[in-house]
């Protein structure tokens, strides 16, 4: 069976990359003589990943490029997308009228804020009732897309995690690591937008900045709002405590690396929040704290609720709320007892949740 994803990019440091490279490794893995043709808007170096860069970023090149992608989709079995905009309207314009399985995977923003502009509503909802299956990674996803068309049928199939590249016996514990020697500290880790809540987590960090006079909070992503959250923690007094670690570093930072940064960390803290409807799809990254078993703190009413078992690995708090989101913070670290507890259970939830997993599902679709 020849399979044909569309994808934004596959690269490894961008969330689209990495839920594809995650899904499209694990099938191969699981059925090696599955033939796989990717699509994308950008192509990757990586030749494990080698994409055709024939996805439109605008309307104007669809047209340049539409019987190209028409063409390799003929070619296919099933065509399955990743993300409603463009990819799913796409995928379901390019295989009209040639019979083939179509899936479209909605994950956040282009699954659900291209829905509040008529124009893309009427794309989108045609798109989406085309496909054969309509998946989503949260039931946060699924619920947004359902208060605009609450007649179709969404399967939840959550974010998955690669527990191995969490396990103890594969993690050579770095003693003299840069991490290692900005401990104590509590960590969030995604780029710097407003939809990630980190607003709200840098003013929880300084109420409770008195109570913990040598914790730090490391920041590690990069994006729009670096200015406005610096100067943020300079207006609260924590500057010299709330660290930008990819600005401060100014380099990727390898696999390695980035376990030992979950690792030697207090717990994770993260705030999604809706903004203009550029939501958070699922939040991998709890899953991968709990993976390197930290205590998870996210908002409630967000892809978080999919990603953290309230009061069992951590806590769902109302993410707007400082105060209530430094209480939870303070829960964690004055009671280690909740803390040991909220570990073990992220371990074992973060194993129920392995992409080994995930890729069974899919593959009972395909």
């Amino acid at each position: 069976m020849k399979i044909v994803y569309l994808n934004h990019d596959f690269h490894p440091n961008t969330g689209a990359g990495r839920f594809g490279r995650a899904l499209i490794s694990g099938i191969k893995l699981a059925c090696p003589d599955l033939d796989l043709q990717l699509l994308s808007s950008e192509a990757d170096p990586d030749s494990q990943f080698p994409s055709r860069s024939l996805l439109p970023s605008n309307r104007f090149r669809l047209l340049l490029t539409f019987s190209k992608i028409r063409a390799i989709i003929k070619n296919g079995d099933l065509i399955h997308a990743l993300d409603g905009w463009p990819y799913g309207f796409i995928a379901a314009l390019a295989s009209f009228g040639l019979k083939k399985r179509l899936i479209i995977t909605a994950i956040g923003t282009g699954a659900v804020k291209p829905l509040y502009s008529p124009i893309k509503r009427a794309l989108l909802g045609w798109a989406y009732r085309r496909a054969d299956q309509l998946t989503a990674i949260s039931n946060n996803t699924k619920r947004e897309i359902l208060k605009i068309f609450p007649d179709l049928k969404i399967e939840v199939i959550n974010h998955g995690v690669d527990n191995d590249k969490f396990q103890i016996s594969n993690f050579k514990a770095q003693t003299n690591s840069e991490f290692q020697k900005l401990k104590p500290y509590i960590l969030s880790v995604g780029a710097l937008k407003k939809r990630k809540g980190l607003e709200y987590s840098i003013r929880a960090f300084a109420e409770i900045s008195k109570n913990f006079p040598s914790l730090r909070y490391l920041i590690f992503g990069k994006g729009d709002e670096y200015k406005n959250l610096r100067s943020l923690s300079e207006s609260l007094g924590v500057s010299n405590r709330v660290e930008f670690l990819s600005y401060a570093l100014n380099r990727h930072i390898s696999d390695e690396e980035l376990v030992d940064l979950y690792k030697n960390a207090e717990l994770f803290i993260l705030l999604p929040q809706d903004f203009k409807k550029d939501i958070e799809g699922f939040g991998l990254v709890f899953l991968e704290a709990a993976a390197a078993g930290l205590p998870v703190i996210g908002a409630s009413g967000t892809s978080a609720e999919d990603a953290i078992l309230d009061n069992q690995n951590g806590f769902l708090v109302d993410g707007g709320n400082p105060k209530v989101v430094a209480e939870a913070i303070s829960k964690i670290l004055n009671f280690p007892e909740t803390k040991l507890r909220f570990q073990k259970k992220s371990i074992e939830f973060a194993r129920s949740m392995d992409w080994k997993n995930k890729v069974q599902q899919y593959l009972k679709l395909y």
